[in-house]
């Protein structure tokens, strides 16, 4: 594994655990876990691709 996939496996860990506490503090349908959410996709999305080009 590079040092970016590591560093994005961070960030992906990071804004997972985001997501889950302001889900705990604000519910689920929130705006602001709406986002987090989309963001957390968005890095899986980009870990994802760097998985299969490999």
């Amino acid at each position: 594994m590079n040092t970016s996939t590591i560093a994005l496996q961070e960030d992906i860990e990071i804004t997972r655990t985001e997501m889950i506490q302001l889900a705990q503090q604000l519910g689920f349908s929130n705006p602001n876990v709406v986002k987090c959410s989309q963001k957390l996709d968005s890095l899986l999305n980009v870990y994802h691709n760097q998985i299969i080009k490999r």
